[in-house]
């Protein structure tokens, strides 16, 4: 279930460590880099195992999202400037990153008095931090990995996620210019005009409702048109969809 402060585009709090800000249409259209940041940010568990599986390389040496980003960062002042950059549009704030403690300091460390003060993300809070994040951009959240899974199993199940990426690739989904078209459409008051300062996590949400909704018109209109009742049972629409 989407955070409602993700949907109305405000601001939520992670831990005291930082703010997450969704970003909004115009963020996202307007930001050429905004598909790396996101992703950066969101990089899981299942998508380092598979990258190691095409490289064939050990899966008992893994790295975890965490220092999967400290590792690229410590190696790649391209990544590691693309990193601050993507941290920067998700808590509006710059990142000083510690490669020796493993810790990300998270705000301008010119404005802290004392040590009390840093605002630290450490290893243990990143997975829920990525969770949040993939919240504010209208995706869903994961289950954390289980760290005690056999490495043949994550391979098997690393190359049967590539086959399905592979068969994915082949099918056609809604670019973002029709998406924003079709809501314009749907009757919430949105235009060309103002859908830039929607919540870009609102998106998915709002279509999934207006589908519900034209499902339970839908099959009401069916029923009054003569339908069998046992095969066409409308479900009213306005419900918790992920419940």
């Amino acid at each position: 279930m989407i955070n409602v402060g993700f949907l109305l585009g405000y601001p939520v709090d992670f831990k005291h460590i930082c703010m997450v800000y969704p970003p909004k249409v115009k963020d996202v259209v307007t930001n050429q880099n905004y598909n790396i940041y996101s992703r950066l940010l969101t990089f899981s568990q299942e998508e380092i195992e598979d990258e190691y599986v095409k490289a064939q390389l050990d899966l008992k040496e893994l790295l975890s999202p965490f220092e999967y980003i400290l590792n690229n960062a410590y190696n790649n002042p391209q990544f590691k400037h693309l990193l601050e950059q993507a941290f920067f549009l998700f808590t509006h704030e710059p990142i000083m990153i510690l490669f020796e403690q493993k810790q990300i300091v998270i705000g301008d460390i010119k404005e802290v008095k004392s040590v009390n003060e840093l605002r630290i993300l450490k290893e243990e809070d990143y997975f829920e931090f990525q969770n949040l994040i993939r919240e504010a951009i209208g995706g869903k959240m994961i289950p954390p990995p289980n760290p005690n899974e056999d490495p043949r199993v994550k391979a098997i199940k690393a190359k049967a996620r590539y086959r399905d990426y592979l068969k994915a690739k082949q099918g056609k989904g809604l670019n973002l210019k029709t998406t924003l078209s079709s809501i314009c459409c749907m009757g919430f008051g949105l235009n060309p005009l103002n859908i830039g300062e929607l919540s870009y996590a609102a998106i998915p949400a709002l279509i999934a409702t207006y589908q519900e909704k034209e499902k339970y018109e839908l099959d009401v209109d069916s029923l009054l048109a003569g339908a069998d009742a046992k095969k066409v049972k409308p479900k009213y629409w306005i419900r918790n969809l992920d419940e």
